[in-house]
C-alpha cells in the first residue's frame, strides 16, 4: 500500500495554474492530474499549507480569467455582465446601493378595517362625544 500524500507532487503549481487558465480546474480533475487520490487531495490543500497556498492561487488564476471574461462582455453592451461586476466587485446592487447611509424609517400600523355596522357604531359613538357645536 503506497503511502499517503502529505503535500502536493513537485510541479502541481505550474500545472494547476496551466489548467485554472484553460477552463479546467476543480477538485477531482485536478486530483486525477496529479495522480492523486480526491480524498488525499482534499486533505492535503486542508492541512499543508503551502499546498494551500498554491491551491488558492490557482483558483484566483480561474477568478480573474472569469472577470476578464465578464468584464469584456460587460464592455460590449452586456447589461448582466455589468451588474454582476458592480455586484461582486464594488457592492453595488440594482436594489439598492451598500454603503454607510443611515436612513429613517417611519412604519405605520393600521387597525383591521371595520364592517359597515361597526364603521356606523363608531360614528355614532363619536358623534355624541363632541361638544355641541349648534
Amino acid at each position: 500500500m503506497a503511502r499517503p500524500f502529505e503535500k502536493l507532487p513537485a510541479g502541481a503549481k505550474n500545472h494547476l495554474e496551466s489548467m485554472a487558465a484553460n477552463g479546467l480546474l476543480s477538485e477531482s480533475a485536478a486530483a486525477t492530474a496529479l495522480g492523486m487520490p480526491l480524498d488525499q487531495f482534499r486533505r492535503v490543500i486542508a492541512e499543508h499549507k503551502p499546498s494551500k497556498e498554491i491551491w488558492d492561487n490557482a483558483l484566483a488564476v480561474e477568478r480573474d480569467q472569469l472577470l476578464g471574461a465578464m468584464y469584456s462582455r460587460a464592455m460590449e453592451g452586456d447589461t448582466k455582465a455589468a451588474q454582476t461586476l458592480l455586484a461582486v466587485r464594488h457592492g453595488m446592487t440594482e436594489k439598492q446601493p451598500k454603503g454607510a447611509s443611515e436612513r429613517v424609517s417611519v412604519v405605520f400600523n393600521l387597525p383591521q378595517a371595520l364592517d359597515p355596522s361597526e364603521y356606523a357604531k363608531a360614528i355614532q359613538v363619536e358623534q355624541e362625544r363632541l361638544p355641541d357645536g349648534n
